[in-house]
């Protein structure tokens, strides 16, 4: 490198071009005139020169920049988006579960659109079985049950109220605390009880002999029993043209079996007392229109007093509502009339209304259990020809 003469050499300085030289850490630059406006560049050969190049970078391209601000701004947006659906069905679902209040004004309803389809089922009579039979122009009403008919025998009673709203002649056959179904098989000496049960008291009637009976009703300290018997003794089955079954929750309280699948008349079950019985009504007095009335809703009550429903309560042997399907196929195995008194005349949304306690029924019970026998008797006594089907 050549130096000027005139000029004291610096190591510190190094000339990097016509129009600059390097001071330390600073540029020094001359105006200089380039008159052919090309510029003489001279090369950096100190190590110290290298490495502040090697220091210095370049701008970048922005372009890439760009393009990498845009997919972090697509991430975004679909994040957002998703988070803004999230929240709205959570609102939605939110306001779905909590629903629209009822209008309290229900004078304008017609409640009879709620009303439950009941398993009623009315069977008319077949002609062929009234061949024969003299009609004495009266209806004559065997009721056969238990409390539904014993709580009461004034003029408020069931079958008074029957009597009234048919104007028929109703003989009250019933027997308190009895049950449709019996506690043994075959007759027990050491259970005189299981006389006043529904499948003795038929063959009381049947065979027409009322001394046993009598003679267990008069040892009972409750008189309705003996009076009954007294009533027994009084009916001409020659003349009756309708018995009424009703038994109240009695058969579900004593945890009685609702059927025996290996012997459908096995009478110590409920449904096995009810269809024995009636296939014996109707061999013995085939004339005879046999209506079964179901119990109502009840409740069930344990041995310390508490209540329970009876539509949920199970104690062994069903609900009180299959012990009503039950009863209703029972009905139907036998070709008999069937009344829904569960859920068409007192339930659990009237109970109160129409029950002095947990089974029993009060006046008003009695009076509308009465209306519905007497709306079937008095209008749905149908008669038809077997043979034409009319």
């Amino acid at each position: 490198m050549k130096t000027d003469k005139n000029k004291t050499e610096n190591p510190d300085e190094t000339k990097i071009s016509a129009g600059q030289t390097f001071e330390g850490p600073q540029f020094v630059t001359d105006d200089l005139d380039n008159s052919d406006g090309q510029e003489d560049i001279e090369y950096m050969n100190s190590e110290e020169d290298i490495e502040f190049l090697d220091d210095f970078d370049p701008p970048k391209h922005r372009t890439f920049l760009k393009k990498s601000n845009l997919h972090i701004n697509m991430h975004i947006l679909l994040v957002t988006v998703i988070l803004l659906i999230a929240v709205i069905s959570v609102y939605r679902l939110n306001k779905w579960n909590k629903g629209t209040s009822l209008d309290d004004d229900t004078t304008d309803v017609d409640p009879s659109q709620f009303d439950v389809e009941t398993l009623d089922m009315l069977i008319p009579m077949d002609a062929s079985l009234l061949e024969g039979r003299e009609d004495d122009g009266v209806t004559t009403i065997l009721c056969l049950g238990n409390n539904p008919f014993t709580d009461d025998r004034e003029d408020t009673g069931l079958a008074s109220q029957i009597a009234a709203k048919t104007n028929a002649t109703v003989y009250d056959c019933a027997f308190p605390d009895s049950s449709a179904a019996c506690k043994y098989p075959v007759y027990n000496p050491e259970y005189t009880r299981d006389h006043f049960n529904l499948y003795y008291v038929v063959e009381c009637f049947r065979n027409n002999e009322f001394t046993a009976i009598s003679s267990i009703a008069n040892d009972d300290p409750d008189p309705r029993y003996a009076d009954t018997v007294e009533v027994m003794k009084t009916v001409d089955m020659d003349k009756v043209d309708v018995i009424v079954i009703m038994y109240d929750s009695t058969d579900y309280n004593n945890g009685t079996v609702t059927d025996n699948p290996d012997n459908p008349y096995d009478v110590t079950a409920y449904t096995g007392g009810l269809r024995t019985t009636i296939d014996n009504i109707k061999n013995t007095w085939p004339y005879i229109r046999v209506l079964v009335m179901s119990h109502t809703y009840a409740q069930y009550m344990d041995d310390n007093g508490n209540l329970y429903n009876g539509t949920l309560k199970d104690i062994g042997n069903g609900t009180l509502h299959h012990y009503l399907l039950m009863e209703a196929n029972a009905a139907m195995d036998c070709g008999v009339s069937f009344i829904d008194n569960y859920f068409g005349t007192i339930n659990e949304d009237n109970c109160e209304e129409y029950m002095s306690n947990y089974m029993h029924y009060n006046n008003a019970g009695r009076e509308k259990l009465a209306e519905r026998v007497a709306d079937v008797i008095n209008n749905h006594m149908g008669i038809v020809n077997s043979s034409t089907g009319k």
